[in-house]
């Protein structure tokens, strides 16, 4: 009878132990869960300079996008006017409401870069962010504009 109630306990005791090896399992993989959340991807933030709009590389003209996320805004320069609007932002796209420019001339090489760059910021733009490097798309074109982030800020 002892010998019987002996290997009863023992049969607990390892019950006893998966189970807490189990839950011991699922806590981690919970706390897993939560950090994965907590290190969502960082969005945009701060000054960026366009260095290549539609694959085309820009030397002279290069347009600028500063995120003010505290604020949601969106500033800039398009390469000859200031612009600037409401800046609405998901994990994956962003869009500009209330978008308004400055209206001054510059030549026709500046203004062709300046039409592009605000063609594509009238629409939903889905980005991607690989260090100092952000990458702006559409579903029709998977390259619309690239900027870099500047070191001033």
């Amino acid at each position: 009878m002892r010998l019987l109630n002996v290997t009863y306990r023992l049969e607990d005791t390892k019950k006893i132990l998966l189970g807490c090896f189990i839950l011991l399992g699922l806590m981690g993989s919970c706390g897993g869960s939560k950090t994965l959340q907590e290190l969502q991807i960082a969005k945009p933030s701060g000054l960026y300079q366009v260095i290549e709009i539609e694959e085309m590389s820009l030397s002279e003209t290069q347009p600028t996008l500063n995120f003010d996320l505290n604020q949601s805004r969106i500033s800039g320069n398009t390469g000859c006017n200031q612009f600037g609007g409401t800046l609405v932002m998901s994990q994956e796209n962003f869009s500009i409401e209330a978008m308004m420019t400055t209206k001054m001339y510059c030549s026709d090489e500046v203004m062709a870069v300046e039409y592009k760059f605000l063609r594509h910021l009238g629409r939903s733009l889905q980005w991607t962010q690989n260090g100092d490097t952000l990458s702006l798309s559409t579903n029709e074109t998977p390259k619309v504009m690239i900027a870099i982030k500047t070191k001033d800020q």
